[in-house]
C-alpha cells in the first residue's frame, strides 16, 4: 500500500488561508481536492487518510492512500499549494521492493556475464 505524505501550509496559499484556525474545514477541503481526482484506467482511488499539523509551525501534512499517478499528484499540489511529496509504501511493499531489486540485480548480472 504506497502513501504519500504531502506538505501543506495551514494560513498560504490563497485557497487555504480561510482554513488557518479551522482544522476541520481543512481536512474537508482537502479530502474534497483529493476525491476530485480523475485516476485513469487501472489505477485505485486515492483516499486522504488523515491531517497531521505540525506543532509550532502553520504546516499540515496530508497522507494520502494510492495517489500513485504523478500527473495527478501534481495536479492535487498544485491546487493546495503544496511544498513537498513524500512517497512512502509500507513493510510489506519494502520486503517486495527487496525482492524486485534482487530479479533485476540477478537479470542484470547474468546477461553482464
Amino acid at each position: 500500500m504506497p502513501v504519500g505524505m504531502m506538505r501543506l501550509r495551514t494560513a498560504t496559499p490563497e485557497r487555504l488561508e480561510r482554513f488557518r484556525d479551522d482544522p476541520r474545514g481543512l481536512f474537508d477541503y482537502v479530502k474534497g481536492v483529493v476525491d476530485a481526482v480523475e485516476v485513469p484506467e487501472g489505477f485505485p482511488r486515492p483516499e486522504l487518510k488523515d491531517l497531521y499539523f505540525e506543532i509550532g509551525q502553520e504546516r499540515a501534512y496530508a497522507l494520502i492512500k494510492d495517489l500513485d499517478d504523478y500527473v495527478a499528484v501534481k495536479a492535487v499540489a498544485r491546487v493546495l499549494g503544496a511544498e513537498g511529496f513524500l512517497k512512502l509504501v509500507d513493510t510489506d511493499g519494502a520486503v517486495e521492493a527487496i525482492a524486485r531489486a534482487n530479479s533485476i540485480l540477478e537479470q542484470v548480472d547474468s546477461s553482464s556475464s
